[in-house]
């Protein structure tokens, strides 16, 4: 979803087309809590998933007005629109950049969103959607590059003094509401959210091998 004035953006992530309307509510409430305004205009495509009558009826219950685009003409929709493509082309370069495996795609396409709303975006004079909702400039100090290695810190209890202190993995995002990275572990099919994290962003995972690019190197190192 895409606020037309600011540009900013909410990412859900659907299993279903059903789950459209549960989704719809959870962003309705968290842009009217942060903005402190009521939505009052909807926009969308003729999509099923927009047009069920539960979908309606919530709309006119809450007095949000409806805007549909004509039949088979997305242009009537072009922020939208433009926004998508925009966003699938970007999240094809995060995967193929470092070679991340396709499967990852939705964590690509939640990063492609992260790093476009702190963007400046010509729409806005060079402002980032960001700071048009918000009202106060991102912070861009916790970006990192999309499918980097990562070595994520060893918490919790077992460790013994001769265990290794951290995990090779592969960076793979930002958790939302933490200050906190999204890494994964290969060699375990493991995902972890860590604060405790050194990145190096020159190298990626080999995972035709399941095994870090640059293992020789720390061999070397170790000998």
């Amino acid at each position: 979803m895409v606020d037309d004035h600011s540009r900013y953006m909410w990412l859900e992530l659907l299993a279903l087309k059903a789950e459209a309307f549960q989704y719809f509510k959870k962003i309705k409430a968290v842009a009217e809590t942060e903005l402190g305004k009521r939505l009052k205009v909807f926009r969308t495509d003729r999509g099923g998933e927009f047009n069920t009558i539960v979908f309606t009826a919530y709309c006119n219950e809450k007095g949000i007005k409806r805007n549909t685009t004509a039949p088979y003409t997305p242009q009537q929709n072009g922020v939208v629109e433009r926004r998508n493509q925009t966003i699938v082309e970007m999240a094809r370069c995060l995967l193929k950049t470092m070679k991340v495996p396709p499967r990852f795609w939705g964590e690509a396409v939640k990063v492609a969103v992260h790093i476009l709303n702190r963007s400046p975006t010509k729409s806005l004079n060079q402002k980032t959607p960001f700071e048009a909702w918000f009202g106060r400039k991102p912070s861009v100090k916790h970006l990192r590059t999309f499918g980097c290695l990562a070595y994520a810190k060893r918490v919790g209890p077992g460790l013994s003094k001769l265990t290794d202190r951290s995990v090779s993995s592969v960076f793979l995002g930002y958790e939302p509401g933490s200050k906190a990275w999204r890494v994964y572990d290969p060699m375990h099919d493991k995902l972890i959210v860590s604060r405790d994290v050194i990145f190096d962003e020159s190298k990626g995972w080999n995972w035709e091998e399941k095994q870090c690019s640059s293992e020789n190197a720390a061999a070397s190192v170790s000998s």
